[in-house]
């Protein structure tokens, strides 16, 4: 869940997120291309980082990602 924007201590570029997705995307469509329904891709539930995600959803244009997802933490203050 820390893989997106800085990270903590694993990071992968959302470059890389984006074209992952596209695959997956591609793969569950193969997969379920006789079946009624087809799994939702939900992701990337990490930390929110706006340039990131940004260019998430741009790099992996639409029709890709069903629901897009963030973690946060509220530890108080």
């Amino acid at each position: 869940n820390e893989l997106s924007g800085s990270g903590v201590a694993a990071r992968v570029d959302a470059n890389q997120y984006a074209q992952d997705l596209i695959t997956l995307k591609s793969i569950l469509n193969d997969l379920y291309q006789n079946s009624s329904t087809l799994p939702l891709v939900i992701a990337p539930g990490g930390f929110f980082d706006q340039q990131w995600y940004s260019q998430l959803l741009e790099n992996s244009g639409p029709g890709v990602l069903d629901v897009l997802t963030h973690h946060i933490y509220n530890l108080g203050a």
